[in-house]
């Protein structure tokens, strides 16, 4: 009796091991290309260390000359909101943003990040943006994207591309961006 006990057993659990192979093996596991939101060929990244305190000073301000103006629409507004006729880095230089020396590896991972997604940001930003982080895509020495970042609260503005970038902005993603520019960073 315990013989047909035993080999009874042996046939389900090797019956159940069977069924599993089966249904992995009729799984195709299809790998996505992800589609970058911009066709460049160089990225820049522009980085501004500004203090919450010194912001706090410039907006509490009556009247702010334009260059101020000008920088506070940069730092929390949309703008641009089309790519700028003009150059763009030099607005960037003139309201102290640092350029960034990129690798050749970080480039591909960022451009990686800056992809098509099937997934959504699950949570969105309550605060307001400071975007201290700004990647300028380039085809040809042509800017042809820009991507604003706040790493701080999750807020972004991406101008210039032509797919949907609606997926973009999940917190896994942003520190992965993070951590390719600022490292060492812990703002």
């Amino acid at each position: 009796m315990r013989k047909y006990i035993f080999v009874l057993i042996v046939i389900i659990i090797s019956s159940c091991k069977n069924s599993n192979k089966v249904e992995v093996a009729g799984k195709k596991v299809v790998k996505k290309e992800l589609k970058p939101f911009f066709d460049s060929d160089k990225i820049d990244h522009y980085y501004l260390n500004f203090s919450d305190h010194d912001f706090s000073k410039l907006i509490r301000k009556d009247i702010n000359t334009e260059k101020e103006t000008e920088f506070i629409t940069l730092f929390v507004h949309h703008f641009p909101d089309t790519i700028p006729k003009e150059n763009f880095e030099k607005i960037l230089l003139k309201h102290n943003y640092k350029k960034s020396d990129l690798t050749i590896k970080q480039q591909k991972d960022i451009q990686n990040v800056f992809s098509e997604k099937d997934s959504s940001p699950d949570a969105y930003a309550s605060c307001a943006a400071e975007y201290r982080d700004i990647f300028i895509f380039k085809k040809k020495e042509k800017t042809v994207g820009i991507a604003k970042i706040c790493f701080k609260c999750g807020r972004f503005q991406i101008t210039g591309s032509k797919l949907d970038t609606s997926g973009f902005g999940l917190w896994s993603e942003l520190d992965r961006l993070k951590n390719i520019v600022r490292p060492n960073s812990k703002t």
